[in-house]
């Protein structure tokens, strides 16, 4: 991107050694079942299930990406053709991209200032300006929406909610009426490199999404709906089985680079805050000095708007400093060529996406991932400090 040298990559996947996946792959070898819901896909949705659900009573659904379970769990929710799908633009493009793929429209609207999401709220007031068939909040940069209260409306509105929660598999829980999509893209804190997970309460809806996982067919090998092959691998599943062993290890060292950030960000309070997070019980929002109970997926930082600096100088400089950094979900999907003819919902039933737009040029992803020293973590955030308190000179003196 800028020319420079990378010293301090902002992401490195922690993925299992290859002797850790011989075992597995082993079992390969025997059975010579590579897809189609083979003896590792099942093992590992069960496990799955114990891991990060703790319950059997939630069903799952593995396939092939994060985007796929996106597609299968819209279609499996039977929406007529050209229904309209409330999206947050605060997201990647995946989320628009599932909703047109699977005929539907996308109607973008603002998230909340602090926890930087589409709430219920958001949701209910935009119904004061159009009638939608569908939502699909975003648990934005892994941070965990409250199922329990998405669950509350769809019993008032009756409107499916599907949660798009790709970062967040460990720490998005699902609630009665309220699905939820993962990834475990290579970007993820539980990854694959490629797979994605369903997850709901409704075995029906399950069942609908694993006919529609593998071409449409039913059990007699009848095609009865217009499927996708979006299975996973046998291949990915033993690397996912693999995963499963390190996963307390995984999120052992996930807890200690937030700690070493959170320590630095008590004294950073001039210069930027944190988004808001709830813990994986629902509690209310708060802003987070401690290690939370989630598993961060990335560290994201909002520059305070005393600052007058571009956030794409902000990234620059501190690229000349060898530290790499990701300006997430920027610019809105509002502002993709592709989505600026659709129609958007802001304050008021207005067509500005405020926070979208404001969020756009303060939020930055700093460097967050296991192979990060102490030391890395001193030097991006001392690094993003001389970027930003030059900046704030320079301010008091104009």
């Amino acid at each position: 991107m800028s020319g420079y040298p990378i010293t301090i990559p902002y992401l490195v996947p922690d993925m299992p050694a290859a002797a850790e996946l011989l075992p597995f792959l082993s079992e390969l070898d025997d059975t010579r079942w590579y897809s189609n819901f083979g003896p590792l896909a099942e093992r590992l949705n069960n496990q799955i299930k114990e891991t990060h659900f703790r319950t059997h009573t939630v069903h799952t659904l593995l396939c092939n990406s994060g985007t796929a379970a996106l597609e299968l769990g819209l279609k499996a929710l039977k929406l007529k053709p050209g229904s309209q799908i409330l999206i947050p633009s605060f997201t990647f493009p995946s989320s628009a991209n599932a909703v047109e793929n699977c005929g539907f429209i996308p109607v973008f609207c603002d998230v909340d200032p602090v926890s930087w999401v589409l709430t219920p709220e958001i949701a209910k007031a935009a119904l004061g300006y159009l009638d939608f068939d569908a939502v699909l909040p975003v648990a934005a940069l892994g941070r965990p929406l409250p199922a329990g209260e998405w669950s509350r409306f769809f019993a008032e509105t009756k409107i499916p909610v599907l949660i798009d929660a790709a970062p967040a598999l460990g720490t998005q829980q699902v609630a009665e009426n309220v699905h939820v999509a993962y990834s475990m893209h290579a970007t993820k804190a539980f990854v694959i490199g490629e797979g994605g997970v369903l997850a709901s309460y409704d075995g029906t809806l399950i069942q609908n999404a694993r006919r529609y996982s593998n071409f449409g067919m039913d059990s007699t090998g009848m095609v009865v709906a217009a499927g996708t092959n979006a299975k996973i691998s046998e291949y990915h599943a033993a690397v996912g089985l693999a995963q499963i062993e390190r996963w307390q290890n995984l999120q052992l060292k996930r807890a200690r680079i937030e700690m070493a950030y959170l320590n630095f960000h008590r004294v950073s309070a001039d210069f930027w805050s944190l988004q808001s997070y709830s813990d994986s019980s629902g509690a209310p929002d708060r802003l987070v000095s401690l290690p939370s109970r989630n598993v961060r997926s990335a560290m994201p930082v909002k520059l305070h708007d005393a600052l007058k600096i571009e956030i794409k100088d902000v990234q620059a400089l501190l690229a000349t400093k060898g530290i790499e950094t990701r300006l997430w979900y920027n610019p809105g999907l509002h502002n993709h060529g592709r989505w600026q003819h659709c129609r958007r919902i802001g304050a008021d039933g207005k067509s500005i996406l405020t926070v979208v737009d404001h969020l756009n040029n303060r939020v930055i992803g700093l460097p967050f991932h296991n192979f990060l020293a102490e030391s890395d973590i001193r030097t991006v955030v001392h690094g993003l400090w001389q970027v930003l308190e030059s900046d704030k000179i320079s301010a008091l003196t104009r």
